[in-house]
């Protein structure tokens, strides 16, 4: 199990804990030691820290409000937690199913839900997108949420329907993105299976306790996010 750290995070005007990994490269080091150097599209381990997408999506949730009275929430590409721990706090009476490929996760998902003092609610999943969802989570999700999960090719082209295959009729798929080069394909493949109801971008700054130095190289200090909000055309 790698080694976590406390990072400080203000949400809706608290002041929280995330636990991340301590050492991102080790980590990124140890991980490609484990694979014997083979990586390829079907794994990502870059979920162990927390990034600026699912900050963003957790603010704007926080201002907007809710209204929804959700039992069933999944988030897809759950990485450390933090989005599912939010989720948890806004919905109160739902269950969070905090889902990801990586199984090493679930460390860091039941540490923080156990932080925000939710753990009776969020509840870890290891999943497979190229694969049929658990049977207690199909059909019969009101909501599914999720930031940062188009990484590569394998994502665009089995993310969409997976989700389409969790929710109940008139679920609604919210994702936070950086628009990065896939994003259009993305769009395009989701749009197979849900109706856009809208698409804005929310700014995110980059001079916050814990985000890695990689993200700034640029000498960019703010990044922009998309948020979309869509309906399952059930």
């Amino acid at each position: 199990m790698p080694k976590q750290r406390a990072i400080s995070v203000i949400w809706n005007a608290e002041e929280l804990k995330v636990w991340v990994v301590d050492g991102f490269d080790q980590y990124l080091d140890d991980f490609a030691l484990e694979l014997k150097g083979q990586l390829d599209d079907q794994r990502c381990p870059f979920g162990v820290i927390l990034w600026p997408s699912a900050r963003t999506l957790a603010d704007y949730l926080a201002v907007q409000g809710v209204d929804l009275a959700p039992k069933k929430i999944v988030e897809l590409g759950c990485g450390v937690g933090f989005l599912s721990s939010v989720l948890a706090r806004l919905y109160p009476n739902a269950d969070i199913f905090a889902c990801d490929y990586e199984i090493g996760l679930g460390d860091f998902v039941e540490r923080n839900a156990k932080e925000w003092a939710v753990s009776d609610r969020v509840h870890f999943r290891r999943v497979d997108w190229r694969k049929a969802p658990p049977a207690e989570l199909l059909g019969d999700c009101d909501m599914v949420f999720g930031t940062d999960v188009f990484y590569d090719d394998s994502h665009i082209l089995n993310l969409p329907g997976f989700a389409a295959r969790l929710l109940k009729k008139g679920g609604t798929l919210t994702l936070a993105d950086p628009k990065r080069y896939r994003f259009g394909k993305a769009l395009e493949e989701l749009q197979q299976f849900f109706q856009l109801e809208s698409i804005h971008d929310e700014p995110c700054s980059l001079e916050q306790e814990g985000i890695e130095a990689f993200m700034i190289e640029t000498g960019l200090r703010e990044q922009k996010i998309s948020i979309l909000q869509l309906k399952y055309k059930s």
